[in-house]
């Protein structure tokens, strides 16, 4: 019998085990007809739950940002060094994924800032765009939620912050993306929950229409962030080379 050499041995052994202890084992039962590839099955079993942690402060460029093909377009720093989004753009590393938490601390300059997930392109996406309502020192927030498929708008839905906040606030938004529902919170409180299933895959993008200005300071786009997910993360890449 061919012996097999220790790294690939233990490697093998130990994505067995922890795709069991994650997302149970595959399972071989009668087949009539070609036989399925039950490694790359694990391998993609691995793959899907393995860590994703993607960052962005803006801090080396934009060079991560798409727009229709092209590095983000209208987009400008301040003078911190802090984004102003303008068009459209699609955080490129994201737009391969299903799940995850976006996650972005952002302030509101004048009228708003949007926010697009599950983008498979810059003409298909939800998007949830962050109002800021009245011209007082305390404005009040609000949210529109609404999805572009092929270009085409669908009616959008408004959910009103019952607090106010100072002009010059920094919004903590976190938007949690899973299958067909969405949770969207708004410094640490719960504003919209909804539930879509036309979008099964897409990434994350940031931007401002006309009149719109708004300052991000930085953004995250993470999922399985657990100790199973960074063993995960380090596997799947070995799992495809063996």
């Amino acid at each position: 019998m061919p012996l097999v050499s220790p790294p690939k041995y233990v490697v093998a052994i130990t994505a067995l085990l922890a795709v069991a202890a994650i997302a149970g084992a595959v399972v071989l039962k009668p087949f009539h007809g070609p036989q399925p590839d039950y490694w790359e099955a694990l391998s993609q079993r691995v793959s899907r739950r393995a860590q994703v942690d993607l960052f962005d402060d803006f801090s080396h460029g934009l060079g991560a940002w798409q727009s229709g093909g092209n590095v983000a377009s209208g987009w400008s720093y301040d003078k911190y060094g802090f984004v102003n989004p303008g068009t459209l753009s699609l955080f490129d590393p994201t737009l391969h994924l299903t799940d995850y938490d976006l996650d972005a601390l952002v302030q509101i300059e004048a009228k708003g800032l949007r926010l697009a997930f599950r983008a498979a392109s810059t003409s298909t996406y939800q998007a949830a765009k962050l109002v800021t309502e009245g011209s007082s020192p305390l404005p009040s927030l609000a949210v529109e939620r609404y999805a572009i498929i092929a270009g085409r708008p669908s009616r959008p839905v408004l959910t009103r912050y019952p607090k106010r906040f100072q002009s010059d606030t920094l919004f903590r938004v976190h938007l949690k993306v899973r299958g067909e529902a969405f949770s969207l919170y708004v410094q640490g409180n719960l504003m919209d929950y909804w539930s879509d299933p036309r979008l099964a895959v897409g990434g994350v993008g940031l931007f401002c229409s006309k009149g719109e200005r708004a300052r991000v300071y930085w953004i995250r786009v993470s999922h399985n962030t657990d100790l199973w997910g960074r063993v995960c993360s380090y596997l799947a890449p070995v799992l495809w080379r063996l």
